[in-house]
């Protein structure tokens, strides 16, 4: 028995000396939380020579006569993939940016039209790095300019953006897509992707009447894909369409013209969708219902619109706006061949026999020639405490 122990140990020991002669076991060292920068926000370029450029916005406190201020400073970095340049800040910045609390991306329009997959193939790997952080399309522009012309003394960037993410249900001209999403339908080859669209523009002027530093961001549409690479924009016009396709209206602002010249301003106060697939004689038919119902918000004119012909008048007029809004960008996926408001899906989930063995190999084609029937049921349902026009000269 004791010589099997010595035995025993005589193995281990030689097997450690072995083991750890000449060998240095490294543990990554831990790093203290001021050593590191917290990005929010970056933006994604393509880069002179194919390579990858990436521009973030540093923040931090600074102290001095009793009071604190917020500075921020730019930090660009290139490489020849995303790793890489996300690699490269560590050479020169005085703190290792951390992409871990990142919440958005902004993806310049080059970068969008060489192909969005290998610039964001980073961002959707790093274990670091969530997915449900919310990615934009620079329109027109960079991604890095909108971080540096977009940062200001006392707005940041990422502060603009979140402001946007907040209040854009107000309009309905975006929603958000994430990440995930990007992924799921770059992998479904059926559906085409669609990104929101933001702009660089200048709307904010200082109390003195001088020009604010920085720039505004501005919501402008949608750009959508062919594979993953831009195909086009659906305007700041059109944008409205696809949210009622999509489903995602939450609030919106319909001016009706009414009949004697003036206008009433509704407020859509809720919105659902439903996409019925049917085959009518062997052709694909889907029938897209959209109930809304609005709130008189505004009244521009004297005339007295509060009763039943008036009201079904204007019911009659914002649903054809919306059917209007609808068809034109049932008309443009449709004369691109690409399904990016998800008709695929409806057709998958109400024939999933026929999509197998017919739709889906040819669906671009099927859905390029399928018929698209709209309805638009538009109630109004309240219109607040004064049911009279100012200026109207009958008070009932």
């Amino acid at each position: 028995m004791r010589y099997a122990k010595a035995v025993t140990l005589l193995c281990f020991s030689i097997i450690g000396s072995i083991v750890m002669t000449g060998c240095k076991i490294v543990f990554p060292s831990p790093t203290q939380i001021q050593d590191i920068e917290f990005i929010r926000a970056v933006g994604i370029d393509k880069a002179p020579g194919d390579k990858v450029k990436l521009t973030i916005a540093t923040q931090r406190i600074v102290s001095g006569g009793g009071s604190e201020q917020k500075i921020s400073e730019i930090v660009r970095s290139e490489g020849r993939t995303g790793f890489e340049a996300a690699r490269n800040f560590w050479g020169y910045s005085e703190k290792r940016p951390f992409f871990g609390h990142l919440e958005y991306i902004l993806i310049g329009e080059e970068a969008a039209k060489d192909g969005i997959l290998k610039y964001l193939d980073f961002f959707a790997r790093d274990p670091e790095i969530r997915l449900n952080l919310d990615v934009f399309v620079v329109q027109g522009n960079e991604a890095g300019d909108v971080v540096r012309m977009g940062n200001a003394r006392d707005k940041f960037v990422f502060d603009r953006l979140e402001g946007i993410k907040k209040h854009h249900w107000g309009l309905s001209m975006i929603n958000e897509v994430d990440l995930m999403e990007i992924m799921y339908i770059l992998d479904a080859e059926y559906l085409s992707l669609y990104i929101p669209c933001v702009r660089l523009i200048r709307k904010t002027e200082s109390t003195d009447g001088s020009s604010s530093e920085g720039m505004d961001i501005e919501l402008q549409g949608f750009a959508f894909f062919e594979s993953d690479k831009l195909a086009g924009h659906i305007e700041r016009e059109m944008a409205r369409g696809l949210n009622f396709l999509k489903n995602k209206i939450k609030s919106g602002v319909l001016n009706i013209p009414t009949k004697n010249g003036g206008m009433v301003v509704l407020e859509i106060i809720s919105s659902s969708r439903k996409m019925k697939p049917h085959l009518k004689d062997g052709k694909l038919h889907i029938a897209v219902e959209i109930d809304v119902s609005n709130n008189i918000s505004e009244i521009q004119g004297s005339e007295d619109i509060f009763d039943e012909e008036d009201l079904q008048y204007l019911e009659t007029r914002s649903g054809q706006l919306i059917k209007d809004e609808v068809r034109k960008v049932i008309d443009l996926a449709q004369s691109k061949k690409l399904d990016f408001f998800g008709a695929g899906d409806a057709v998958l989930h109400k024939f999933p026999g026929l999509w197998e063995d017919v739709f889906e190999k040819d669906w671009r084609e099927i859905f390029a020639e399928a018929v698209f029937e709209i309805t638009v049921r538009s109630r109004i349902s309240r219109t607040y405490d004064i049911k009279q026009p100012v200026g109207a000269k009958d008070i009932k």
